[in-house]
């Protein structure tokens, strides 16, 4: 099997776990849901899960994006955050599994070391051999050890862009809970209106107003979103980010198709 266009799909946390359940949960019927859709697309798909209730509350209760925290009290929290990320991630391989797309486990917490949060190795071996082999690639957000820090968070989101670099990725999807980017902070600002295209014209005014997450959320939430994607599109990437919680916008997305969300381009 011949890597050429591949397409990535990334599994918002707060779509696919009930994000402020604790213990964390996943979101049965939405996963679902999205397993019938991904089953439409024939070609290599990467999966990427989103940390969700599993990761971010983990990450959170040891004090991972807390500039202060000691090195020894993030690399208590590894064993927690892995538990309850393999736990994640095996369920939603049960389900696409379950639908009938062969999908195999990828954590990243094994192919990748960090620097600072930057990622300094990440090995794509594995990931081309499932992809060769004709199953999908299934990899989330994780702890991983970090040279300087000890530990820190290796976001989906990041994980998603090195991955579209590294590998031919044609097609990058993020799905989020809202209908792409709003031009203002929606927990703030009701009337935050959906921004269709985001390119260098109007990114700054943007990013200015995009607020942070509204749930527990250690990994930079929406700006840092945007500015990583943007890179993406600098280098023919088709880049977009949806409403996955609305039935049939991921169908549509992988067919081809015009609907609600928002294209990130150059």
């Amino acid at each position: 099997m011949q890597l050429k266009g591949l397409t990535l799909v990334k599994l918002g946390g707060s779509v696919i776990t009930h994000k402020e359940s604790s213990p964390p949960s996943i979101n049965d019927k939405n996963l679902s849901r999205i397993a019938k859709e991904l089953k439409t697309h024939k070609d290599g798909l990467i999966i990427v899960l989103g940390g969700g209730a599993h990761g971010h509350q983990a990450a959170h209760s040891y004090g991972f994006g807390n500039p202060v925290t000691k090195k020894e009290r993030l690399l208590l929290g590894i064993p927690h955050i892995r538990h309850n990320m393999s736990m994640l991630a095996l369920d939603v391989e049960s389900i696409l599994n379950k639908e009938g797309i062969p999908t195999v486990v990828i954590p990243p917490f094994t192919v990748s070391t960090l620097s600072d949060k930057k990622i300094q190795n990440f090995s794509t071996s594995i990931i081309e051999k499932v992809l060769e082999s004709g199953s999908a690639v299934l990899t989330h957000g994780d702890v991983c050890f970090d040279e300087e820090l000890g530990a820190s968070i290796l976001s989906g989101d990041t994980i998603a862009v090195h991955l579209a670099r590294m590998l031919d990725v044609k097609s990058v999807y993020i799905g989020t809970d809202v209908d792409g980017v709003l031009d203002d902070d929606p927990s703030k600002n009701p009337s935050a209106k959906h921004v269709p295209i985001i390119d260098h014209s109007n990114k700054d005014d943007i990013l200015t107003k995009t607020g942070p997450s509204k749930s527990t959320d250690v990994t930079g939430g929406m700006s840092k979103k945007v500015n990583e994607l943007l890179e993406l599109a600098e280098h023919n990437i088709h880049v977009v980010i949806f409403n996955l919680t609305v039935p049939g916008r991921l169908t549509s997305l992988l067919s081809g198709e015009t609907t609600i969300c928002t294209r990130i381009m150059t």
